[in-house]
């Protein structure tokens, strides 16, 4: 759906319900849907031995969750981290974490509350695949079901007002749940008229507790309102953004006062202003990216707009003019003498020299070259005999490596792919790769950088480094990477900012592709086709199954093992940059990639000839999309590049 999870912005797809499907049939798992859906991490009783570990600093998340939810974990996390202290620094043992604080967790909010793989991977019990949302503490079954209530197989801790849901429904978006309106030594539940149809409840139903109005009236007391808030003593200062479609944009900055002995500065863009196809400036836009002035001590007061026309400016822009626009405030501030706030003490050096860094560079000419990922070796054959320069190898078993270098690393510059997770004990890998013998490493984490920069291997970065900005580009240039692959995240109009800033021809971007969705630690083939832990007791389904995940509109996305037996899935439908080649060529962009999924030798042999007619002139972009929608039996999207 085009929402990044990098960017906080995650559509929860994991928390949705599909089907399995092994070999093209679909495998039966009763009330087990949620297949991809994992139980809240809750590493509250290893906080002492976490600790003792040497573990300095904890860290909570929770995206967009309740404030009764910050403060339920908060006060339960810093007493158990207090706790701990105490008894280890006295030599006492630690207190468990009591009853009450367990139930805190688990009310406020949970899917379930699992140690995850602190213990060591256990692919039976991360994910409990009944439910994806909120459940709350486990009350029991249900015993058996009258004309207007419930009755527990064993009392519960519940109360009137308390809210409960009932599992075990077909349709799992419509449960039957509601607030308890009585209850009858403890086990006899009644809700409001008409609340509860009570013809979808059996016997052996699971029922939790999902809300309790007194446990979040305490919580809300420990916070304030609000009222409590101190009013905003930041100085402000005005702004005066103005430009026109050939000239540079400038900015300029001074502080918001009646007097007019007040410094003013002005700084302009290195780039000038072009007329906007799309995504034009707007006084809203300019608000909140000049507004972002954490750190410095001032905010944001009046914004003037002098624009003529509608005009396109990266938002690197916007950052540069804002930072340079501020540092030199503040200089003629202190040149001035006048008081002024002190912001929060740091080195500036570092992004002014960055800044200097990031001017944009003219797009250098140079040939097209159209590499390919192949993940069987029936597409390294056929992508040889297309004649592919740059051939990248992405086995599930890493062990064939040598045997696809010997029979094809004359043929072309092969290039074997590193896992995309590297944990301690798995150099193993690394050292396959190695002696396998290819021309180059497709390299997926940064460990690999470390251990194949001494070997003498041509290293092209991947995807999974996430190269979504000018800066993470720079570094990892300076590291050895001969060749960056551009990130995921970003949208056609991100990656033409970026090749503005570095040298387009140190970048690669795939341009045909079934975009992983998922990459997990999670086997769904040990899960749901083993009674395995791991993979010392799994049996390996994934040597002998293919395996598929079937959402609620029928797609069936492909499921792949790695050699760590980590999970990647693919969406079913593949993403075409074709639509927007011109574009990306004219701003210098001539490295170019697909990757190949499911294609038998023939299919990859097409799509490798349709692609290679767009780069060299032979084809119109409408042309091969229209071919590629017919090729394909799902169609093809412009995924995250519009």
């Amino acid at each position: 759906g085009q929402r990044s999870a990098n960017r906080g912005e995650c559509a929860q797809a994991c928390r949705l319900p599909y089907e399995l499907v092994a070999d093209g049939k679909r495998v039966e798992l009763g009330d087990r849907k949620y297949l991809l859906s994992p139980q809240d991490l809750a590493g509250i009783e290893e906080v002492p031995e976490l600790i003792r570990l040497g573990v300095a600093s904890f860290k909570i998340e929770g995206r967009l969750k309740s404030p009764e939810y910050v403060a339920a974990v908060t006060q339960v996390y810093r007493g158990a981290i207090d706790r701990a202290y105490e008894a280890l620094a006295n030599g006492q043992p630690v207190p468990r974490v009591s009853r009450n604080d367990r139930y805190a967790l688990e009310m406020t909010f949970s899917r379930g509350l699992f140690s995850g793989w602190l213990h060591g991977v256990n692919h039976q019990r991360l994910v409990d695949g009944t439910f994806g949302k909120k459940r709350g503490p486990f009350l029991g079954t249900v015993a058996r079901v009258g004309l207007d209530h419930v009755e527990l197989a064993a009392p519960a801790d519940v109360k009137p007002g308390d809210g409960v849901v009932f599992g075990g429904a077909e349709d799992t978006e419509h449960e039957e749940g509601g607030r308890v309106f009585e209850v009858v030594r403890g086990r006899r539940l009644y809700f409001g008229n008409g609340k509860i149809d009570f013809r979808r409840l059996k016997p052996g139903n699971r029922v939790w507790k999902t809300d309790d109005p007194v446990l979040n009236r305490r919580l809300r007391q420990t916070f304030g309102s609000d009222r409590n808030l101190k009013p905003v003593t930041e100085p402000a200062v005005d702004m005066l953004v103005a430009g026109e479609a050939g000239k540079p944009l400038t900015l300029t900055v001074r502080v918001a006062t009646a007097e007019a002995d007040q410094p003013s500065v002005t700084v302009s863009s290195a780039g000038i202003l072009v007329t906007a196809r799309s995504s034009p400036l707007t006084a809203e836009r300019l608000r909140d990216q000049l507004g972002r002035l954490g750190g410095t001590g001032f905010r944001l007061g009046d914004l003037r707009c002098e624009l003529q026309g509608n005009l396109f400016a990266p938002s690197l822009w916007l950052n540069e003019l804002r930072r340079e626009a501020m540092t030199q405030l503040a200089q003629a501030l202190r040149s001035q003498g006048a008081a002024q706030p002190s912001p929060p003490p740091r080195d500036s050096a570092p992004i002014r020299s960055v800044a200097d860094l990031l001017r944009p560079r003219q797009p250098a000419a140079g040939p097209d070259e159209l590499s390919v990922l192949c993940r069987t070796r029936e597409q390294v054959e056929a992508a040889c005999d297309e004649g592919a320069t740059t051939v990248y190898v992405d086995f599930e078993d890493v062990r064939r490596y040598r045997e696809a270098v010997r029979d094809f690393g004359t043929r072309c510059n092969l290039f074997l792919a590193t896992p995309r997770i590297q944990k301690p004990g798995e150099a193993g890998f690394f050292r396959l790769i190695e002696n396998a013998g290819p021309y180059g490493v497709l390299v997926r984490n940064l460990g690999a950088i470390t251990f194949f920069r001494p070997k003498g291997f041509k290293l092209h970065g991947d995807f999974s480094l996430n190269v979504a900005n000018p800066l993470t580009a720079e570094f990892l240039l300076a590291q050895g990477l001969d060749r960056l692959t551009i990130s995921y995240d970003l949208n056609l109009v991100q990656v033409l900012t970026l090749l503005s800033y570095q040298p387009a021809e140190r970048f690669e971007l795939t341009l045909h592709q079934h975009m992983p969705m998922f990459h997990m630690e999670h086997c769904v083939f040990a899960a749901f086709l083993s009674r395995g832990r791991d993979y010392t007791d799994c049996g390996r389904p994934c040597d002998r199954h293919r395996l598929k995940v079937r959402d609620r509109v029928g797609a069936e996305h492909p499921v792949l093992a790695d050699a760590g037996c980590r999970n990647t899935v693919f969406n079913a439908q593949a993403q075409s940059g074709a639509a927007f080649f011109s574009s990306l060529h004219a701003a210098g962009l001539r490295l170019f990639r697909i990757e190949c999924l499911e294609e038998n030798r023939d299919q990859t042999r097409d799509l490798i000839h349709e692609y290679r007619r767009l780069l060299a002139g032979e084809i119109t972009e409408d042309a091969l999309w229209r071919n590629l929608r017919v090729q394909s039996r799902l169609g093809v999207t412009h995924g995250t590049l519009k």
